[in-house]
């Protein structure tokens, strides 16, 4: 790729977001003097790393082509139930279904904010990296962030906050979503996407009465289960993928989950050279 073309690449990315520079800077952690030299077509001055940064940046957040299966579609709906009723929803899927391609697909959408949530990560960092994705620089406090983050989803029509492997949730960071869904539930929708034992867990923790469990719980409006592939859509699956052994297809329509599905058809063009 010609560094040309990455600020066509963004200008695209900006217009479809509805974001400024300034706040696609931030998302995507360049300064705002990169982005300066780029639509200045200063080209000497942006390196191929940082190039490579930005263009990996908004892959990352537009994907390919992507097979609409019946999960895909009913992912879609719950999150347009979300955003139009500013409902808080979980999602639950197992792994490999193809949960988190359909709520990062859904979050290419203008006022549509995806973050990730990795166990290792306290409060603190968590409400940065939510600002970051909201196109926020900020400093200060834990609680100032989680207002700074309420105060950016109120301002915004119809906004959504996805958040994934919700399951991983920590206790303290489930206590502080609790707070941001009291101060934005008149105005945003959250999708909780996250494993089986995501629901689980918080009907368990509940039970025994731990703290804001119960409380949490009962925020969630409603819980959408994703069921896996149905055998017709492996059957289409494989033929996109080139793939038209009768025998092959039957032995893969038991198949469920969407990553077993394509790791099987790899590996079965890998052994009969089809790579």
């Amino acid at each position: 790729m010609k560094k040309e073309e990455i600020r066509e690449i963004i200008n695209d990315f900006c217009n479809e977001k509805d974001l400024s520079k300034s706040a696609f800077a931030k998302m995507c952690g360049v300064s705002d003097g990169t982005l300066s030299f780029i639509e200045n077509g200063q080209w000497e001055k942006v390196s191929d790393e940082m190039a490579q940064k930005i263009k990996s940046f908004i892959d990352r957040k537009t994907g390919g082509d992507i097979y609409q299966s019946t999960d895909f579609v009913s992912i879609f709906k719950a999150c347009d139930a979300a955003r139009k009723f500013h409902l808080m929803i979980g999602v639950l899927a197992d792994t490999g279904v193809g949960k988190t391609t359909a709520v990062r697909t859904y979050a290419r959408q203008k006022n549509v904010f995806y973050v990730s949530f990795c166990k290792s990560v306290k409060a603190n960092l968590f409400f940065t990296d939510l600002l970051r994705e909201l196109g926020v620089s900020f400093e200060g406090p834990l609680n100032a962030k989680i207002n700074r983050v309420a105060e950016e989803l109120n301002k915004k029509d119809h906004p959504l906050l996805i958040i994934d492997e919700a399951g991983k949730i920590t206790h303290p960071i489930m206590l502080y979503l609790q707070e941001l869904r009291d101060k934005t539930s008149s105005n945003c929708g959250i999708i909780l996407a996250g494993m089986p034992y995501f629901k689980a867990n918080l009907q368990k923790f509940a039970d025994r009465q731990k703290e804001g469990y119960a409380e949490f719980l009962r925020r969630i409006n409603l819980w959408h289960k994703c069921l896996g592939l149905k055998p017709d859509e492996v059957t289409e699956i494989c033929r996109i993928n080139g793939v038209t052994d009768k025998d092959k297809i039957k032995e893969f329509r038991t198949l469920k989950r969407f990553g077993d599905l394509m790791n099987g058809i790899y590996l079965y063009k890998v052994m009969n050279g089809g790579l």
